[in-house]
């Protein structure tokens, strides 16, 4: 008679990449993300259309997606992604709410006008990407990236003392502008509404940044909004965030803030920095910050994070009142450092994390 063996369970469904983003829900997205201004602005859902595809270009102009790792299929064809995605598209009164899912991200967008005829504006997108792989070129593999995640420094897993903890976490990601609002919509000026846009891409043309900076300082734009953003978005967010992340059993929910505005924005919800070094430059620009208005400049929100860009300009040509001489903003949104925050989603999660 033979020896019983003592089979293991595992979970297949984990190592393959299937994480818990697969199970939040679109009516969770569109309730809980899209806020009421947002779904407004969109009006009522009328139907759906929805389909796996596997194709970098998706249904209609702007609906792409992109292939980071630069894998080639079917005999070394271009032009298709590692994995595969879901997509189904909403149409909505004036326009269409469209969500793409794999299996470590599920990512929404609101398309405002004629998406059907390529007239439609991105106003909206939201994202939640599993972070279990990052740190890998494994992490890149996903259709639904604008960035990659493989550096092993930069985009490490929690840890603690170099030492990673047994614990999930999903990085959120945002984007909302008001329709019409953006600069080059209103003046025609597309590198300046570039430079707000991406402002750490004009920095090997200092004299041209300090140019279009000086544009930027009179603005009520602060970096990266080169639109208005949607007034409801800032108090609602987040907390739908944390309640979705929370619901598929999440122990962290992370981000990797633009630009100072956004950071203290998300520090305001109780996220802190992971990275102690970095914690320290995020406090040392907030003293600068302080230092520049006791001697006498009066920043508005916007310019204070304006501020916080300039630093990183060639040093002889930062103007001296405005010069902090040290810290410089530790992510300019080209490369993979990133300044990781992070917020415990339950009691557990806290004391993992000190």
């Amino acid at each position: 008679m033979s020896r019983k063996f003592n089979f293991q369970r595992f979970n297949v469904l984990e190592s393959l990449g299937i994480t818990p983003t697969t199970l939040i829900t679109d009516e969770q997205i569109w309730i809980d993300l899209f806020t009421p201004m947002t779904r407004a602005l969109l009006g009522d859902i009328l139907d759906f259309t929805r389909g796996t595809r596997e194709d970098v270009e998706g249904e209609f102009p702007g609906d792409r997606v992109s292939n980071l790792n630069n894998h080639l299929l079917y005999g070394g064809k271009s032009g298709f992604v590692r994995m595969p995605y879901h997509e189904t598209i909403y149409r909505t009164a004036n326009g269409a709410f469209v969500v793409k899912r794999d299996g470590v991200k599920v990512k929404a967008f609101g398309w405002f006008g004629d998406y059907k005829k390529g007239k439609a504006e991105l106003i909206f997108m939201c994202a939640l990407r599993d972070r279990r792989f990052d740190g890998t070129k494994r992490a890149n593999d996903t259709a639904l990236l604008d960035f990659e995640f493989d550096d092993p420094k930069y985009n490490s897993r929690l840890s603690v003392n170099g030492k990673a903890i047994e614990a999930s976490a999903v990085e959120l990601s945002a984007y909302c502008f008001m329709p019409g609002s953006r600069i080059v919509d209103a003046s025609g000026d597309a590198e300046f509404d570039q430079f707000v846009e991406k402002p750490f891409t004009f920095l090997d043309r200092p004299e041209l940044f300090l140019k279009l900076f000086n544009r930027a300082w009179t603005t009520k734009r602060s970096p990266g909004q080169n639109s208005n953003p949607i007034p409801d978005v800032s108090k609602l967010l987040l907390p739908g965030f944390a309640r979705v992340a929370k619901s598929v059993g999440y122990d962290f929910i992370q981000n990797a803030p633009s630009h100072y505005h956004v950071a203290m924005w998300t520090l305001a919800f109780g996220y802190s920095c992971v990275d102690p070094a970095q914690a320290k430059i995020v406090g040392e620009l907030a003293e600068g910050i302080k230092r520049i208005k006791a001697a006498g400049a009066t920043l508005t929100r916007q310019q204070e994070s304006w501020v916080c860009v300039l630093q990183s300009l060639r040093e002889d040509l930062i103007p001296e009142e405005l010069n902090m001489h040290g810290p410089k903003w530790p992510q300019d949104n080209i490369g993979q450092q990133n300044l990781w925050m992070y917020q415990p989603l339950h009691d557990a999660a806290k004391k993992l994390f000190p």
